[in-house]
């Protein structure tokens, strides 16, 4: 038995073959436009067009400046490296031997001093005995100094004021630890550099001393009281150390330029 067929041509019903509705509007009749006719494009003269500006060629010099800059910023970061790898390991072995290296940094800050106030403020040449006697009393003066700051830096004279606790902490500096190191300075000068004997230094008893003492004194309580002052209020415990052996080149330059 033949299928029926499912073609939409046959299945169609009658009612859609009625032809479909028509446009009853009619069309706007006008010709083609053309470019550039009417619509402002291209209007401008021709005198007024100009090609773009061609780029500018890099010089070689430049090329070779850039590269210059670039080599000698790669010189300093090698040397800024190495810099900081020499203060790296000189500070792990001063943690390691603190007392030694503290009385190495004394002498060398205290014989500094000693070769500033001869050789470039007095225009002499360096006297070998007397810079011996400044690297020892330098290293001695450290060997004092480092238990006394850090014992300074532990009391505490007056909890409201900082001010007022450095202040404290400074004059009481000024009435213990600087006149036993001024008398132990005018006695070692009398001894090892004018060449005095122990036995007729102590038969004289302190009159030879007396003098120079409260001479020397005065000028060292004066310097060492704004000194340990501004340590003492401004500087880290961690670096008054270091700062006072600074402070104590100056002195050392002040003390060579007093001293005959």
């Amino acid at each position: 038995m033949p299928r029926a067929s499912k073609s939409p041509a046959r299945s169609r019903s009658p009612a859609s073959d009625k032809p479909l509705a028509m446009r009853r509007t009619p069309r706007k009749a006008a010709p083609p436009a053309r470019l550039g006719d009417g619509d402002n494009w291209g209007s401008s003269p021709a005198s007024k067009w100009a090609p773009p500006p061609e780029p500018t060629p890099t010089k070689p010099a430049e090329r070779g400046k850039a590269l210059f800059d670039a080599e000698d910023s790669t010189a300093k970061n090698k040397k800024k490296a190495k810099a900081g790898g020499v203060l790296q390991w000189y500070r792990s072995r001063r943690e390691a031997k603190p007392w030694v290296y503290g009385l190495l940094e004394g002498a060398a800050f205290a014989a500094a001093g000693e070769l500033v106030a001869t050789c470039i403020i007095k225009q002499q040449s360096a006297d070998p005995m007397r810079l011996l006697f400044f690297a020892g009393w330098g290293a001695v003066v450290a060997f004092c100094v480092a238990p006394w700051l850090k014992l300074l830096s532990s009391l505490t004279l007056s909890r409201p004021s900082r001010l007022l606790d450095s202040m404290g902490k400074a004059v009481l500096n000024q009435l213990t630890m600087t006149p036993l190191l001024t008398l132990v300075f005018v006695a070692a000068w009398e001894v090892m550099l004018k060449k005095t004997p122990v036995p007729e230094l102590a038969t004289r008893g302190v009159g030879p001393i007396s003098e120079p003492f409260t001479d020397r004194y005065k000028r060292t309580a004066v310097f060492w009281l704004t000194a340990d002052f501004v340590n003492l209020l401004l500087v880290p415990n961690n670096y008054r150390f270091l700062v006072a052996l600074a402070m104590g080149a100056i002195w050392a330059v002040l003390s060579s330029l007093m001293t005959a």
